[in-house]
C-alpha cells in the first residue's frame, strides 16, 4: 500500500478504525479456509486483500462512525462441506 502512495488523508482503513481484532486480520487464509490444497503442512499463505476505507461527511448532517468490522462466510456450506469462497466476506458495523 505503501508503495502505491498509501491511502489519502482523511480516509481511514476501517478494520485498523475498529481495533485491529487479531479474528480478522487475514481475509484470505489458508490456514482457516480448505477449500484449496496446499501441500506443505509448514506453511500455508495468508493475507489481508481485501479491505474497507471510509472517509466521514464534511457535511454535519448526519455522521456514521465505525464501530465493529467482523469477516463472514466462515461456516462451511452443509450440502457441499466447503466454503462459499476462498476469500471470507468482510463486514462493518455503524453509529449514527
Amino acid at each position: 500500500l505503501q508503495k502505491a502512495g498509501d491511502i489519502p488523508s482523511g480516509i481511514v482503513d476501517l478494520w485498523i478504525e475498529t481495533g485491529k481484532r487479531k479474528e480478522c486480520a487475514y481475509t484470505w487464509d489458508m490456514n482457516r479456509n480448505t477449500n484449496v490444497y496446499y501441500p506443505s503442512n509448514n506453511y500455508r499463505p495468508r493475507a489481508r486483500f481485501d479491505r474497507l476505507y471510509y472517509r466521514s461527511s464534511k457535511q454535519n448532517i448526519m455522521q456514521f462512525k465505525p464501530v465493529y468490522f467482523e469477516l463472514e462466510g466462515l461456516e462451511k456450506l452443509p450440502s457441499i462441506k466447503r466454503f462459499c469462497s476462498d476469500h471470507w466476506a468482510i463486514q462493518a458495523y455503524f453509529d449514527i
